[in-house]
């Protein structure tokens, strides 16, 4: 399902370097695949590359895309990224500015607020992350 799919600014509350996403190119009610780019002002370059712990933040983004493409509102729901486990990182994989990477994650369990996903992320066809992460659903603004 790519029909109708919204810009990635109305899917996620991220706003300035800290949006890792770019665009939703696929979306189907278990899933979505996502594309970034690395943009020189992303705050998880240093020394050239992309650091690790960006690609479980690029799955986190990725999730909370789905979350609010899987509401029947399309409302932005405000979410936690709370845990993550088994980030696997392809040791030679070097991510430079510019890099154009895409991010799929898959929902594998939902439990009330919370819900679980596998997620992956790739660049030039290569995978070079995955993992799981736990995000927290807030569906109510204090």
């Amino acid at each position: 399902m790519t029909d109708d799919l919204p810009a990635i600014e109305s899917l996620l509350p991220h706003r300035g370097p800290m949006r890792l996403l770019d665009a939703v190119v696929a979306w189907r009610p278990d899933g979505v695949v996502c594309r970034a780019e690395v943009r020189p002002d992303n705050p998880f370059l240093w020394d050239g590359r992309l650091e690790g712990v960006a690609h479980m933040e690029l799955i986190a983004q990725a999730a909370a895309a789905h979350i609010t493409l899987a509401d029947p509102l399309r409302r932005p729901i405000r979410g936690y990224l709370v845990a993550a486990r088994d980030l696997v990182l392809a040791g030679d994989a070097e991510v430079p500015p510019g890099a154009v990477l895409e991010v799929a994650v898959q929902e594998v369990a939902r439990l009330g607020a919370f819900a679980s996903y596998e997620g992956q992320v790739a660049h030039q066809g290569r995978e070079v992350a995955r993992g799981n992460v736990k995000v927290y659903r807030r569906e109510e603004d204090p």
